[in-house]
């Protein structure tokens, strides 16, 4: 069974024990979904320690020791979640062909939007040289 250690004393002591320099480990991010409702509700990341700190001699990801992710991220995990998606990976595709039974007849707001969108639009007769 994979290894989750949360922000605690203990867990922040043996996660200083066992990481090394060049060791991955990996924390779940809540995406919000009203922009991108398509979006999965989670996705993991990836933090690979790539260096030590000069003047704490801590380990450090990116700008992060490992206090500061365990204080950011609340959780960090041995394993990739199972069943989640990397944040790194491609989303899920929205943008495919719908289908023959599917009709995308405009109403009358999104036309007038689109007659404006004509209208402000440059000219190319106006345009800068």
């Amino acid at each position: 069974m994979p290894k989750t250690w949360k922000n605690n004393r203990r867990d922040i002591a043996d996660l200083k024990r066992r990481l090394r320099k060049g060791d991955v480990v990996y924390t779940v991010r809540k995406i919000s979904r009203h922009v991108a409702s398509y979006e999965d509700a989670q996705l993991y990341a990836e933090h690979e320690f790539t260096w030590s700190s000069p003047v704490t001699g801590s380990l450090m990801t990116g700008h992060l020791s490992i206090e500061g992710l365990l204080a950011q991220e609340g959780e960090i995990h041995e394993q990739p979640p199972r069943g989640m998606r990397s944040i790194h990976d491609p989303g899920p595709q929205v943008g495919a062909p719908l289908g023959h039974d599917h009709s995308a007849e405009l109403d009358d707001s999104e036309l007038r939007g689109l007659r404006k969108r004509i209208r402000d639009a440059s000219h190319p007769n106006t345009r800068r040289r």
